[in-house]
């Protein structure tokens, strides 16, 4: 049986973002869909945090995938959970909440995600691959 992640150890994104707006207020974060594939549900979003808001280039980067058909949430919202995501990873390599690691709260329950078994919704115990290109 799989054992179940402790979440409770992972800080959520949107901690890491209310302390980088307190320690930089004259900050930014950018973000971009580096590439998105609607047909298979493919998005990777690239996230920029910026110190001063004339910066020519990001302090620190993330980048981040989703799968819309994953979850419960992905097959409405995917690319804004993916942003989430870049936002979360971007703060992190600045160095914010790295106590117990990069990873944020919403990266972890994306592990949780896409190791739980898929549903089988009538393919007869079949596995059903996913190709996410």
């Amino acid at each position: 049986m799989k054992k179940k992640l402790d979440l409770s150890h992972y800080i959520p994104v949107h901690k890491r973002i209310a302390e980088f707006y307190e320690k930089y207020p004259d900050g930014r974060i950018v973000t971009e869909i580096v590439r998105l594939n609607e047909e298979t549900g493919f998005v990777c979003i690239k996230a920029g945090a910026f110190r001063h808001r004339d910066d020519a280039e990001p302090s620190a980067t993330g980048h981040a995938f989703e799968i819309k058909a994953q979850g419960y949430i992905n097959p409405t919202s995917f690319i804004e959970n993916c942003e989430t995501s870049a936002v979360g990873r971007a703060l992190a390599n600045l160095g914010f909440r790295i106590d117990n690691g990069i990873a944020s709260l919403e990266e972890m329950e994306k592990v949780e995600r896409m190791t739980s078994p898929l549903p089988q919704n009538g393919n007869n115990g079949r596995l059903i691959s996913r190709s996410v290109s």
